[in-house]
């Protein structure tokens, strides 16, 4: 257990501190279609304000300047966070098959070390997602923002 808070604390100091990540193609928040399939690879309850923030760009008045910022989250970090998901939900499935058909245990341990690394990084970038909108909308804006997600889940 020690050894994965150690691993946790180094893989949130490395995503946060020294991003790696390319900038890849223009990507805008309204291209991004559904992607409530990747709930579940989070580490912790996801924050996910993007359908709000879709569904509401008008209601809530956002400047050039404010999508800007935005849209250069997702250009930067979207199809990591996309890639990290897909490959949690397959080591999950391989996880799965090692459990139930009595495989390595040394195996099912790496895979769980590799989940949860990854949920990690997941769960890291969905905060720096957060805190973009923070920073990049006004607080009034924000509020608003945050009230019409509470209000979809309902």
């Amino acid at each position: 257990m020690r050894k994965l808070a150690v691993l946790f604390f180094i893989l949130i100091s490395a995503v946060s501190f020294g991003q790696t990540e390319k900038e890849t193609s223009e990507l805008t928040f309204e291209q991004i279609k559904d992607d409530s399939w990747m709930d579940s690879s989070f580490l912790t309850k996801r924050f996910n304000f993007l359908p709000a923030l879709q569904e509401n760009a008008g209601r809530l008045g956002l400047t050039e300047e404010q999508k800007k910022i935005i849209n250069d989250f997702y250009s930067k970090y979207y199809n990591r966070m996309v890639e990290l998901a897909k490959s949690v939900r397959e080591k999950e499935k391989q996880l799965q098959e090692l459990v139930i058909n009595g495989g390595d245990s040394k195996r099912i341990k790496e895979l769980i070390i590799e989940i949860a690394k990854e949920k990690a990084e997941l769960t890291v970038y969905n905060i720096k997602e957060v805190r973009t909108l923070q920073s990049a909308l006004t607080k009034e804006q924000f509020e608003k923002l945050k009230n019409l997600a509470s209000q979809r889940i309902i």
